[in-house]
């Protein structure tokens, strides 16, 4: 075969070589992407489920001092639970939401795959370019 022709296979197989490659980066960084939106929609999941947890608390106590307004006895102690439990929720509630807004305001190196801020120009992690 003509030397020219061999040429242009060669690059024609280099080209090809290089459209794969970004495909597979592509593809590698649409799946952490996804994964990513997963995580965020779990997390929201639980937010949710805790607020209504929250919300039913609430309810209790504001059951408690109403009674006290009329002039019940207060079970001191299932006061303090009550409050105890809505000061944990709120702990659990304000944890997911720092770790959604982690979440949300990452990317994902596209060389590694470490966490990156969505500022970042270089990994942290490999020192590879965002």
């Amino acid at each position: 075969m003509d030397e020219r022709v061999w040429d242009l296979i060669d690059r024609v197989r280099h080209t090809a070589g290089k459209v794969g490659g970004a495909a597979g980066n592509t593809a590698r960084s649409a799946t952490r992407r996804a994964g990513n939106l997963v995580d965020v929609t779990k997390l929201n999941l639980q937010i949710f489920d805790l607020n209504g947890e929250v919300s039913d608390l609430l309810q209790e106590a504001g059951r408690m001092l109403y009674g006290a307004h009329q002039g019940e006895m207060v079970d001191v102690e299932a006061m303090e639970a009550v409050l105890s439990d809505l000061d944990e929720k709120n702990g659990q509630i304000d944890e997911l939401k720092e770790r959604v807004v982690l979440l949300k305001n990452s990317r994902p190196c596209p060389s590694c795959g470490a966490p990156c801020g969505k500022e970042d120009h270089f990994c942290k992690d490999c020192g590879g370019k965002l």
